[in-house]
This record gives C-alpha cells, structure tokens and sequence, in this order.
C-alpha cells in the first residue's frame, strides 16, 4: 500500500474535525449575535424611555413616580450590565473556537501539503521506473539487433 493510500484515511478525519471546528465556530457566534442583538435591544429601550421621560415636565412628577423611574432605570442597567457580561463571555467563547478551527484547518493543511509530497515523489519514482524500463527495453532491442 502507497503512503498516500495510507494517509487517505488521516486527511479523511482531518476535514472531517475541521468541518466540525467550523460549524462550531458558526454555532457560537450565531449566539453572539443574538446575545449582542439584546444588549442591544435593552440599551435602545432604556435611551427610548428616557427621552419619553425628558419629553415630560420633570417639576410635574411626584417623588413616588420619580423614585419608580429611579428603580426600573437601575434594574434595567443591571440587566445591561448582565447582558454585557454574557456577550463578552461569549465573545471569549468564540475567540477560543477560532482558535480550535485555525489549529484543525492548519492540521489539514500540513496533512494535504505532506500528501502533495508523496504524490510528488511517487510520481518521479514512477517516471524512474518507466525509464529504467524504457532504456532496458532498447538496450534489449538493441543487443538483438547486433546478434542478428
């Protein structure tokens, strides 16, 4: 068996990790995204409400009204500061899956250059070969030729 029938099956599982390194990657950051679409979301909503706030006559609010909007407005910005955490995490999370397709993706890449090789060197022994027997072959013809 050539050493590129055996490495066959070594490249096979090494598309194969990458191809799953990759679709993880894709996984992750699809829920980067929606983690960073709802940050998002609620710091819209918190700039909305305090413009529809602004819009109102502030002397006009009473201390319970004015204490309620300073409550909603801190949970609020704990949510954000919530949702920020988790986006970042997940930032981390998608920066270390990078990192796992890029070591797979270069894994396959040294395995198909060291393919390219084998290929490379079979193919000049096989050209050898055929010159070997090229030349045995007229040197043959030639041998008959003088006996004759």
């Amino acid at each position: 068996m050539s050493r590129t029938r055996k490495l066959d099956p070594v490249i096979d599982m090494a598309r194969k990790a990458t191809e799953s390194e990759l679709i993880k990657l894709g996984e992750h950051n699809a829920l980067l995204q929606r983690e960073q679409n709802q940050l998002d979301d609620l710091m819209q909503y918190r700039d909305e409400y305090l413009a529809r706030f602004r819009q109102g006559d502030p002397m006009q609010m009473s201390a319970k009204k004015a204490l309620d909007l300073r409550g909603f407005l801190a949970q609020l910005d704990q949510a954000i500061q919530a949702q920020q955490l988790q986006v970042n995490h997940s930032q981390q999370i998608v920066n270390r899956q990078q990192q796992h397709w890029l070591q797979a993706r270069n894994k396959e890449q040294a395995l198909d250059s060291l393919m390219a090789r084998y290929r490379a060197d079979e193919e000049v022994k096989q050209q050898r070969r055929e010159q070997r027997e090229n030349d045995e072959h007229t040197n043959a013809m030639w041998l008959r030729s003088r006996r004759d």
